[in-house]
C-alpha cells in the first residue's frame, strides 16, 4: 500500500478524531518545537490534558498499524543543538507512539548542519523514520541560482550530490498552486530524486477536487509513487483518505 497520510496539526479536543478509523495509514501531528531547553507540541507540554484526544487517538492508531509521525520545527534548534538533539532522542525513545519524524528545514538551517542533523538522527535511531516537508518547487528546480536566496547555497540538487539524501525515508512535497501534475513529479524525478521516496500534496485549502485525484492517478499509472497527502484533516475534503487511496493504489 502506497503512504496515505494526514497532518492534523489542532482542534483536538473539540470532538473525537477517530484518526484510527480513517484509510490513512500515516499520520503527521503537531508542531513540536524547542525553546528554554524544552520541548513543547504546539507550545504547550506535550502531557498537558488538552492532548489527551489525540494521545489517545494516536495510541489506538498504532494498534491498527498506522504509523504516527510527529511534526517538527527546528527553527531555533541549532541555537543548542546537542541539548536539544538529545532531549528530542530521549522524549521519542520514552514514547511507543512515535516511529519518526517530519522536519522541514529549508531556510533554517545551513546544508552543513541539515547533512549533520540527519545523518546524527539516523545513527542513533535507525529504527526511526525520518521525513522532510518540502515546497514542491524547490524539490524541481537543477539551478542552485534560482528566485529563492536559500538555494543559493541550500539546494536539493546540492543535497543529492552529497549523498544525503539517503538518510531521508521519503519526502512530503507540497504543491499549493496550479503545479501539483505529474510534469511536478518528472521535474523532480529528473532532479534526482527517488519516485519511491516522493510523496505529493497540498493543503486542504488548495486541493482542486477531481484535478488532483486525475493527476494522482496519472502519476501512478507511470510512475512508483511514494503517497499522498494533505494538510489538515480537520479542513480535508469529505473521504478525502477514501478517494486517495483508491487513486495511488487502484490497478
Amino acid at each position: 500500500m502506497k503512504r496515505v497520510i494526514y497532518y492534523v496539526s489542532e482542534n483536538y479536543n473539540e470532538y473525537e478524531l477517530k484518526l484510527y478509523n480513517s484509510y490513512a495509514n500515516y499520520i503527521h501531528f503537531g508542531t513540536f518545537t524547542f525553546n528554554n531547553n524544552q520541548i513543547y507540541l504546539n507550545n504547550l507540554n506535550p502531557s498537558d490534558n488538552q492532548f489527551d484526544n489525540l494521545w489517545f487517538d494516536l495510541g489506538i492508531s498504532t494498534e491498527k498499524d498506522k504509523i504516527c509521525i510527529m511534526v517538527l520545527n527546528i527553527e531555533n534548534f541549532f541555537e543548542n543543538y546537542y541539548k536539544y538533539y538529545n532531549t528530542l532522542c530521549e522524549f521519542i525513545n520514552n514514547n511507543k507512539i512515535i516511529k519518526g519524524i517530519d522536519i522541514d528545514i529549508e531556510n533554517k538551517a545551513t546544508l552543513s548542519d541539515t547533512i549533520k542533523f540527519i545523518t546524527d538522527f539516523k545513527r542513533d535511531n535507525p529504527k526511526l523514520l525520518l521525513i522532510m516537508s518540502v515546497i514542491g518547487y524547490s524539490m524541481c528546480v537543477k539551478d542552485i541560482n534560482t528566485k529563492y536566496e536559500n538555494e543559493k547555497s541550500w539546494s536539493y540538487s546540492l543535497f543529492n550530490k552529497m549523498k544525503a539524501e539517503q538518510y531521508i525515508d521519503y519526502y512530503n512535497c507540497s504543491f499549493d498552486e496550479d503545479d501539483f501534475t505529474i510534469d511536478s513529479f518528472q521535474d523532480m524525478i529528473d532532479n534526482g530524486l527517488n519516485e519511491s521516496k516522493l510523496v505529493i500534496g497540498c493543503r486542504s485549502s488548495n486541493f482542486d477536487g477531481y484535478d488532483n485525484y486525475f493527476e494522482l492517478n496519472r502519476i501512478k499509472k507511470k510512475y512508483n509513487i511514494g503517497g499522498t497527502f494533505i494538510k489538515y484533516f480537520h479542513t480535508a475534503p469529505y473521504k478525502w483518505d477514501i478517494s486517495a487511496s483508491l487513486s495511488i493504489n487502484s490497478y
